[in-house]
């Protein structure tokens, strides 16, 4: 089949492969539908019909939908305490003058009846002190951004045992592939993150109060959770201008945003709340139901993105979430300028960005637990804050900072890489440097490429920095860190022959090689072999062969050089070159994959693994430090190359460990950055001494192989023998006016310089003398 053909083929089936589906659901599929959404516009019905305080354990009142029913043995008899216990948060945050705002949450002088009605309320109130109706806080109104912290086991759940519930009456059409629960926290503290968006979010409300929809990311573990724990995703409502937060997951088993309502802590929150879920509520249901999705598909759900929840679905715990955020020390105009500078930038200067800070308080009324944020008055501020964090705007704009500060540096390790493989041009300087060195260099270069590319792809905010930063990461090891891997390689090859011809020399096989015979001359009487014809050239022997040391007196480096000159196969070395390829970009592969699969590893083994290949690739000086022993050589590398390449890669580690709220959320701890920035320093000054003090000075006699001595004592027995005399050096004749060679002088004899022409004293030990 021609070309054209091939790509009309693949075109063809590409466009079939992304054609929408337009196929109806099946009779069944439209079935279950049509009884979901049933379910839900009942929700919504019973929604409007009941009112503030009609979830009362305490007084047996309970909604009819699926888990708010007494059968249904949830833990709604701890709601009441977890209220109560939100409504102590907000006082200590807001401050005791604003705790009546917590049951009016407006200014409009008006008071509820349980009935919902609406009541003057007296002016001559003595609970109301007549500052808090005029008083107001500085706090986000818009509060997409990203917070976490610490939690830990709240003492309102003390002594609860968790209720035992029937999940074939909760939700029979339900097929769950397991009874265990997800989503179950054992443990007595963790990290709690909670990812914030309300950017596209409805509104409801009057003068007297408003409220917004508001969407939440929720990650939580402890010491048992895998990866970065539990994750899940709770809608609620946000109350800008009390800055409280509600927030609740939804399923099956416990569509939490149709009774959201009545975790509100007050009548006028359950107002306004029932208000906004009028809206919404009914607007998703109407496209949910003219559109063709799947039929087990909630626009509610607490896993969205988790497409084996379908097929697989495995009952998890509820969460009910209560946020109440901090005031600010900024004035309130001040700090709508700074929200407005980053919801639509113009280039206006404002003051710096504050943080936002909140406290958390989790229950799960079908686990039975009852979670709270780690921070003062509880805890001390080194054990917890609460929950830290920042805008997404903020997050983003660091976020971009960080990943150019991250390519600078990957730029300065590319220059400081050109100005060494220049410096390191001939064999005799090659032949010194570590292959190992470069390689673990230039496979740190490839693995953060592979780290940036899978952000890449989730990732929208940042996009241009991290592909420009992809981009340099990937010159640095496909170009430079390769092409310098390579010319190593390719000096030290015959080294690495020689190193193969001694091993086997050492452990000789059973089966002895045959030996070289002259070839075979094909006669009619057969095969014979027969000496060369007269003709053939004949090696001659031309005596000793001059040997020529360069200008560093590196012997083993000249052998390098003259043996990497000499002409090899050019197979065998692409050959060579593409097995060194192939296993370099094997193992990062590798590498990446298996660091991949310990994101979702337990905390203690991810943190060991992580520890470990940041501690090996910190490493990088010990490949060349044993090199230096080995060869007995030193001079290997600029020491611009070994300072700032440690500097350079240092530093990411340095910014993770050690400067709060970084980019990646890692914790801090001061402890990891001294042991790295240690060991590192360790190996620079191993090479400093090994450059001062000797390659060997540290080692044991013993321990290395022999090195070439450069600087031989001269015995009078040797040099009767004719052995270990200076290379280009011949004892003076009696012509010289010196009989013997001898001088006046007692121990020394005189020796002719071929190179500077000169006589030259040497001493020379006597025969028979031991001394060293």
């Amino acid at each position: 089949m021609d070309t054209p053909r091939v790509a009309l083929l693949v075109f063809v089936l590409i466009f079939f492969f992304l054609l929408p589906d337009t196929q109806k659901p099946s009779r069944s599929q439209e079935q279950e539908l049509g009884r979901l959404l049933d379910e839900k516009q009942n929700a919504v019905l019973l929604l409007n019909s009941t009112s503030y305080g009609t979830l009362d354990a305490e007084r047996n009142r309970w909604i009819n939908i699926t888990g708010f029913r007494q059968e249904d043995a949830y833990a709604w008899g701890l709601l009441p305490q977890v209220k109560e216990r939100e409504r102590e948060i907000v006082r200590r945050v807001r401050g005791v003058l604003e705790t009546s705002s917590i049951d009016s949450y407006g200014s409009s002088g008006l008071s509820y009846k349980a009935s919902g009605e609406e009541v003057p309320r007296k002016s001559n109130d003595s609970s109301i002190p007549d500052d808090t109706r005029v008083r107001r806080f500085s706090m986000y109104q818009n509060i997409t951004g990203i917070v976490h912290g610490q939690w830990t086991r709240s003492k309102v759940a003390e002594g609860l045992i968790p209720p035992v519930v029937n999940l074939s009456s909760l939700a029979p059409y339900v097929m769950y592939v397991t009874k265990s629960y997800s989503h179950n926290i054992t443990g007595q503290d963790g990290k709690l993150r909670i990812k914030l968006d309300e950017k596209n979010s409805s509104m409801a409300g009057s003068d007297d109060g408003s409220v917004r929809e508001v969407r939440a990311d929720l990650s939580i573990q402890d010491q048992s959770s895998k990866g970065d724990g539990w994750e899940m995703t709770l809608h609620g409502v946000h109350y800008p201008q009390q800055g409280g937060i509600i927030l609740a997951t939804s399923g099956q088993r416990f569509p939490g945003i149709f009774a959201l309502p009545h975790f509100a802590l007050s009548e006028r929150q359950f107002s306004l709340a029932r208000e906004l879920l009028n809206q919404t509520v009914n607007a998703r249901l109407a496209r949910q139901e003219s559109s063709l999705t799947n039929p087990y598909f909630s626009p509610w759900s607490s896993s969205p993105n988790n497409p084996v929840e379908l097929l697989f679905p495995t009952p998890h715990c509820e969460y009910i979430v209560y946020l109440q955020q901090y005031p600010t020390t900024l004035p309130d105009d001040e700090l709508r300028e700074i929200e407005k500078e980053l919801r639509y930038p113009t280039g206006a200067p404002t003051s710096a960005v504050p943080a936002m800070k909140m406290s958390a308080l989790i229950f799960s009324p079908d686990c039975g637990f009852v979670l709270e944020s780690k921070g003062p008055p509880e805890y001390i501020p080194q054990d917890g804050v609460h929950l830290v964090g920042q805008k997404l705007e903020s997050y983003i704009r660091l976020a971009r900072r960080g990943i150019l500060a991250f390519a600078v540096i990957l730029c300065a390790e590319i220059f400081l890489i050109i100005r060494q493989m220049k410096d390191a041009s001939t064999p005799s300087t090659r032949s010194r440097v570590s292959f190992y060195t470069v390689s673990m260099m230039a496979f740190g270069d490839g693995f953060a490429f592979m780290g940036l590319m899978a952000v890449v792809v989730s990732t929208d905010g940042v996009f241009l920095p991290l592909i420009a930063t992809a981009f340099v990461s990937f010159l640095s090891v496909a170009v430079f860190g390769m092409k310098f891997l390579m010319d190593v390689w390719t000096v030290q090859a015959p080294e690495r022959l020689e190193r193969d011809r001694r091993n086997a020399a050492a452990n000789p096989t059973s089966a002895d090689p045959a030996p070289l015979s002259t070839p075979a001359v094909i006669t009619t009487a057969g095969a014979d072999t027969l000496p060369l014809p007269a003709t053939a050239r004949r090696t001659t022997d031309d005596g000793p062969t001059n040997v020529i040391l360069p200008p560093d007196q590196d012997l083993g480096a000249a052998d390098a050089e003259n043996t990497a000159t000499a002409p090899t196969a050019p197979g065998s070395t692409e050959s060579e070159m593409g097995a060194i390829y192939s296993q370099f970009y094997f193992l990062l592969f590798s590498v990446s994959f298996l660091s991949l699969q310990a994101t979702s590893w337990p905390t203690t083994f991810r943190s060991i693994y992580t520890s470990c290949l940041t501690f090996g690739y910190l490493s990088f000086w010990v490949p060349q430090i044993y090199r230096n022993i080995i060869r007995n050589c030193r001079q290997a590398l600029r020491w611009e190359f070994v300072v700032g390449q440690s500097i350079l890669r240092s530093t990411p580690f340095v910014y993770l460990y050690a400067v709060e709220d970084n980019i990646l959320f890692v914790e801090i701890d001061y402890n990891v950055v001294y042991v790295l920035v240690g060991w590192v320093w360790i190996q620079i000054w191993a090479l400093i001494s090994q450059e001062i003090l000797g390659p060997r000075f540290f080692v044991p006699k013993g321990w290395a192989p022999p090195a070439y001595d450069y600087h031989p004592i001269l015995r009078e027995d040797d040099q009767e023998a004719g052995v270990s005399m200076p290379i280009g050096f011949t004892q003076t004749t009696e012509n010289s006016g010196m009989t013997g060679g001898e001088t006046t002088e007692e121990g020394k004899r005189l020796f002719d310089c071929a190179i500077c022409m000169q006589n030259l004293e040497v001493p020379v030990v006597r025969a028979g003398d031991n001394r060293e």
